[in-house]
């Protein structure tokens, strides 16, 4: 994959999605893993896991993408490729305020979203079928899920907890 076509990917992937991280997954996913082969799912998770725990856009994980692909520069013009959108789009939400009582604009933002949702299932649906494959695997991510939705704890605590706990039960001897 070419720098071109990687920016490409990442401007189409984020308009489409109206600049939502987590719905670009499977677009990316597709992409970068299936098609291409350009990155692994574990480098692909990495980036994720990084722009999830740090500040900023939560589709800004990109930038560790390109920075994968193509160093600092893939890093650089990845990040302006998705933020150039959301400062295009900020004249079009005057037209959008006139619209926005509209039924079929409703509808539509309503089927947008039940898309998305749609969309972020799948992909997780894919990425657990490929990740989730022992024992220690799947009591990290149940972890996890109990940490952030049961425990309601910080996403970086938790993801630290669970990894611990995943270095523990590897060292265990648990596979």
């Amino acid at each position: 994959m070419t720098l071109e076509r990687l920016l490409l990917l990442l401007f189409s992937a984020n308009l489409v999605t109206f600049g939502s991280g987590r719905v670009m997954i499977p677009i990316l996913q597709r992409a970068l893993i299936d098609d291409t082969h350009a990155l692994t799912l574990d480098q692909f998770l990495f980036a994720f896991t990084v722009g999830r725990i740090t500040p900023g856009p939560a589709n800004l994980y990109v930038t560790a993408l390109g920075y994968m692909l193509y160093g600092p520069l893939g890093a650089l013009l990845s990040a302006l490729v998705v933020l150039l959108p959301s400062y295009l789009i900020i004249p079009l939400s005057a037209g959008y305020r006139r619209l926005e009582r509209n039924r079929a604009v409703r509808g539509f933002g309503r089927g947008l979203t039940a898309a998305s949702v749609g969309l972020i299932l799948a992909s997780t649906v894919d990425i657990g079928r490929d990740t989730l494959t022992s024992p220690v695997a799947i009591a990290v991510c149940a972890l996890t899920l109990v940490l952030l939705h049961a425990l309601r704890w910080n996403v970086i605590l938790a993801l630290a907890a669970a990894s611990a706990a995943g270095v523990a039960l590897s060292l265990a001897g648990l596979q």
